[in-house]
């Protein structure tokens, strides 16, 4: 018998473990399911999601064609040319990169499916996935899984005092470093004059940006010279030799799409 152990990286981060670089590369396996929207369909995601489908099927298929079938519509906002439909680079865009995130996203499409009735369509559109009720449940899934990363360090109350600090955005998913500090102040003062115990991932305004960075709840911005916007969203930075990736301050954040709705996001609200 040979006993494997699975741990987050955060986790094996907070060990301690001396030369902790070398026994990433010499003693473990890094899951990696980072791809590009560019080559996505030769990634080792984009073949789980197909097989997980075509595994069904009475006959075999190249890999795509179950995923085109009940998928096939292109989305907006690709400006690259695909000879095959893009509508997996959405999938990508709503998960952080893991398998158990595309899953869940199937899951709640046919669950969906179901709940309507849709017997005479027996495919899947893009109003199906942006849905208000699909939305709905996606954000409900990724919040869950916050609090569940939280969970090993934290207590149930210093997550609903985590939860608050949204209040004070506004409604904003998108903001700057200046609108940041504004609603950290805005949500310390808070803490104090409800007199509740401040906790120590909140302890200052850059470090609880890294909090929420290192959560995956936010990416940060950069132009490059050439006028193109690099998205920086922690998972996607990690690597051998930089477990931990740190946020830059003094530029743009979004809230990832994933947890806008479940955190009221997307609706600006007077101050």
């Amino acid at each position: 018998m040979r006993a494997v152990l699975l741990i987050r990286p955060d986790i094996y981060n907070s060990l301690g473990l001396q030369n902790q670089n070398n026994k990433l590369r010499d003693n473990s396996v890094v899951l990696d399911w980072r791809t590009t929207y560019t080559s996505y369909r030769d990634s080792a995601i984009f073949k789980m999601a197909d097989r997980l489908l075509s595994s069904q099927q009475e006959i075999r298929l190249e890999l795509g064609d179950v995923w085109d079938y009940y998928f096939p519509y292109n989305i907006k906002n690709v400006y690259v040319d695909h000879k095959k439909p893009t509508s997996f680079i959405e999938f990508l865009r709503y998960s952080l990169y893991r398998p158990r995130d595309i899953v869940t996203m199937l899951m709640i499409l046919q669950e969906n499916f179901i709940e309507q009735h849709k017997d005479n369509n027996r495919v899947f559109s893009e109003e199906d996935f942006n849905s208000r009720d699909f939305k709905r449940k996606l954000s409900q899934y990724f919040l869950g899984e916050v609090k569940d990363q939280m969970s090993f360090y934290y207590s149930a109350s210093d997550y609903e005092v985590f939860l608050r600090f949204f209040e004070f955005l506004k409604g904003s998913r998108s903001f700057n470093y200046q609108k940041y500090l504004k609603a950290y102040s805005s949500f310390i003062e808070f803490i104090t004059e409800k007199e509740i115990t401040k906790p120590p991932f909140c302890e200052s305004a850059d470090g609880f940006l890294q909090f929420l960075y290192a959560l995956n709840v936010l990416c940060y911005l950069e132009e490059t010279y050439d006028g193109k916007v690099l998205v920086n969203m922690c998972f996607r930075e990690r690597d051998y030799s930089n477990i931990s990736p740190k946020v830059k301050t003094h530029l743009r954040y979004e809230i990832h799409y994933g947890l806008r709705r479940a955190l009221n996001l997307g609706i600006r609200v007077r101050n």
